[in-house]
């Protein structure tokens, strides 16, 4: 019986151990995610931009859609945003705000 018990507690603290692990492994993948979509929001609110902008806002941008898989929600917008750039240039000067206070 007592040493069910001791090979119960370690199992327990080997699970304990592995998701301790894993939950770091998340954090830390979440870390990195999170400075992916800083990056890439940096580079499209910018006031000037580059085709070395677009290539690098695509790049961040796949990455942090790939490492969340799970989140389809609406993301598939900005995957168009490198194409704007090449097009229009920076968002600031294709913006409609002084018109928008106008309504």
């Amino acid at each position: 019986m007592l040493s069910q018990q001791i090979s119960l507690d370690e199992q327990k603290y080997a699970n304990t151990q592995r998701n301790m692990g894993q939950s770091e492994e998340i954090g830390n993948e979440l870390t990195k995610n999170t400075f992916r979509l800083i990056s890439a929001i940096n580079i499209a609110t910018g006031w000037t931009v580059s085709m070395d902008d677009a290539t690098a806002f695509a790049d961040h941008w796949k990455k942090f859609c790939l490492s969340n898989q799970h989140l389809f929600s609406n993301h598939h917008f900005a995957d168009h945003i490198p194409k704007l750039f090449q097009c229009w240039g920076p968002a600031q000067a294709s913006a409609t705000w002084g018109y928008e206070c106008l309504i």
